[in-house]
C-alpha cells in the first residue's frame, strides 16, 4: 500500500511539473540579457530585439525585466503580443504568465479579423478572450464604430459592453447613452440613461432602450420622447415600440403629440396611446381620453386621427365618436368631426350625424355671446351635418343639412331685442366680424318666429339637444 501511493504521488508530482513547466514564460531570444538578484528573487533585464514565448503567445519588445520566480515580465518599447488571429500594440506592458493576461499601460491597439480597439489603457484576458480597455476608448467593425469611456470586449461573441460618453454607430441608427451592451451577432443593443436614438429622419430619447436591428425594432421606456426631424413635431410617453421598416411607431402612458409653430398655432394632443405613420402622408392616431389644443380650437373625443396630406400646408384633424369642439366663444358637439386646416390655421369644421347606428344624434352648434351682459343667451344651431367655415379664426357661415333648426338672439344697439326660431331643410347662415348671425337662408320649407323682448317667456330658448360644456382642456 505505502509503495502504491508513493508511485501516485510521485507520478502527481511530475504531471505537475510538467503542466507548470509549459506555463512559464520562456525567453527565446534577445540582443543583451543580464540577471540578479532583488529582494531574494531571480530578475533578468533583457535588451534588444525581445522575444518571449507561453504556449500560443508570443511576446515582442524593445527591452524586459522578467520575473521568473513570479512568472510575469514587464515589457517596454514597441511591444507587440500575438496569439493565433489575435495582434495586440502598445508602448509598455506587464504580461503576467499565471493569469495569461496583458495589463497595458500606454496607447494601445488590439486587432482580429472582426475589429480593431484603440483606447488609452488595456486590460487583455487571454484564456478568456477579454479586453477591457480605458480611457478614449473606440472599436471598429465593417458593420458598426463604438466610441466610450470604458469597454469589454469579447473577441469569441462580439458582444461589446461600452460605459460611459457611449455612442454606438452603425448603417441603420446612431446610438448614445451613459450604458450600451452591444450584441452584435444577436442583433440587440441594450442602452441604459440619458439614451438617444438617430434613425429613419427621427431621434428617441428615454432613459431605456432596447434596439433589435434583425427586427428593426426599437423600444423605448420612461420618459420617451420621439421627434420627427422633418416636421418639428415631437411626441412624449412612458413607453415606446418604433419599426424603422414600417415607418411605424406608437407611445403609450401620457401620451402626448406637440407640433411646435408659435405660441398660437402650436399643436398638442394628449391620449393614452398615440401611433404614428411616416409613410407620407404621414398620420397620427390617438387613442383614449383624447384632448386637443391648438390656439383657440380645443376638442375632446375618443379617438383622434391628425393627417398630413400629399398637398402642401393642408392637414385635417378627425375626431370620433361623439366628440366636442370648442372654438373661441363655439362649441359643437356630434357623431364624428373633422377639422381642416391650410397653413396651421383652421379653415373649415365638419360635423356628421352617422345615420343607421344605435344613439346617435344631431348635430349640435352653440354660440356664447361674447358680451358679458347677455352670458345667459346662447345662438344655437342643429341638424343632422353642419359645416362651419372660419376666417382669421373666426366663424364666417354655417352650412346645416338635414333638419335644420336656429335659436338666435337679435340686438339693437346692444340692447336686447328679442329671439328668432328658424327651422327648414338645409340653412345657411352668416355671420358678422363680432360673431354674430347676419344672415340666415332656407333651401327648403321654410319656417320662422320672431319673439319680441317682452314675450320670450313664452317660448322654448334651448334646442333639443342643449348642454353647455366647461370641461375644456387645458395644456399640461
Amino acid at each position: 500500500m505505502n509503495g502504491r501511493f508513493f508511485v501516485i504521488l510521485l507520478a502527481l508530482f511530475i504531471f505537475t511539473s510538467a503542466v507548470y513547466s509549459q506555463d512559464k514564460i520562456e525567453l527565446k531570444k534577445s540582443d543583451k540579457l543580464t540577471g540578479k538578484i532583488i529582494e531574494g528573487k531571480s530578475v533578468r533585464e533583457a535588451t534588444g530585439n525581445v522575444h518571449f514565448v507561453q504556449g500560443n503567445v508570443d511576446v515582442y519588445c524593445d527591452d524586459a525585466v522578467q520575473y521568473i520566480d513570479g512568472n510575469w515580465v514587464e515589457l517596454r518599447g514597441n511591444v507587440r503580443l500575438y496569439q493565433d488571429t489575435l495582434s495586440l500594440f502598445t508602448s509598455k506592458a506587464t504580461y503576467y504568465g499565471n493569469d495569461k493576461k496583458a495589463i497595458c499601460d500606454g496607447n494601445v491597439t488590439l486587432k482580429d479579423p472582426n475589429a480593431t480597439l484603440r483606447a488609452n489603457h488595456g486590460l487583455y484576458y487571454f484564456n478568456e478572450a477579454k479586453a477591457i480597455f480605458t480611457g478614449d476608448v473606440i472599436i471598429i467593425n465593417p458593420a458598426y464604430r463604438i466610441t466610450s469611456d470604458e469597454l469589454t470586449y469579447m473577441r469569441n461573441t462580439e458582444d461589446s459592453y461600452a460605459r460611459g460618453n457611449v455612442v454606438v454607430n452603425s448603417d441603420s441608427a446612431v446610438i448614445k447613452a451613459e450604458n450600451i451592451d452591444f450584441l452584435k451577432r444577436a442583433g440587440k443593443t441594450f442602452a441604459y440613461k440619458n439614451v438617444s436614438v438617430e434613425k429613419d429622419s427621427s431621434i428617441i430619447y428615454s432613459d431605456t432602450l432596447t434596439d433589435l436591428s434583425f427586427e428593426k425594432k426599437s423600444i423605448a421606456v420612461s420618459n420617451v420622447k420621439m421627434v420627427n426631424l422633418r416636421n418639428n413635431l415631437v411626441v412624449t410617453g412612458n413607453y415606446a415600440e418604433n419599426y424603422s421598416a414600417a415607418k411605424y411607431a406608437f407611445v403609450r402612458d401620457n401620451a402626448k403629440l406637440t407640433q411646435i409653430e408659435n405660441d398660437k398655432d402650436t399643436l398638442f394632443i394628449y391620449s393614452k396611446l398615440l401611433e404614428t405613420f411616416r409613410t407620407p402622408p404621414e398620420k397620427y392616431i390617438a387613442k383614449e381620453n383624447v384632448e386637443i389644443i391648438r390656439g383657440n380650437f380645443l376638442a375632446k373625443s375618443d379617438t383622434a386621427v391628425f393627417s398630413r396630406t400629399n398637398q402642401k400646408d393642408y392637414d385635417i384633424i378627425s375626431l370620433f365618436p361623439k366628440p366636442i369642439v370648442w372654438q373661441d366663444n363655439l362649441q359643437l358637439t356630434a357623431d364624428s368631426v373633422y377639422a381642416e386646416l391650410f397653413n396651421r390655421k383652421l379653415k373649415t369644421v365638419f360635423a356628421k350625424k352617422l345615420e343607421g347606428f344605435p344613439g346617435t344624434k344631431k348635430s349640435f352648434l352653440l354660440v356664447t355671446n361674447r358680451d358679458t351682459t347677455f352670458k345667459d343667451r346662447f345662438d344655437q344651431i342643429t341638424g343632422n351635418d353642419i359645416k362651419i367655415i372660419f376666417e382669421n379664426d373666426s366663424i364666417k357661415a354655417v352650412e346645416v343639412y338635414k333638419s335644420s333648426q336656429s335659436i338666435y338672439f337679435t340686438y339693437d344697439n346692444a340692447k336686447a331685442n328679442g329671439v328668432n326660431l328658424v327651422n327648414g331643410e338645409n340653412m345657411y347662415i352668416s355671420f358678422d366680424e363680432n360673431q354674430k348671425v347676419s344672415k340666415i337662408r332656407i333651401e327648403k320649407f321654410p319656417k320662422g318666429q320672431y319673439v319680441p323682448e317682452v314675450k320670450m317667456s313664452t317660448v322654448l330658448l334651448t334646442l333639443p339637444g342643449f348642454i353647455l360644456r366647461s370641461d375644456k382642456p387645458t395644456k399640461r
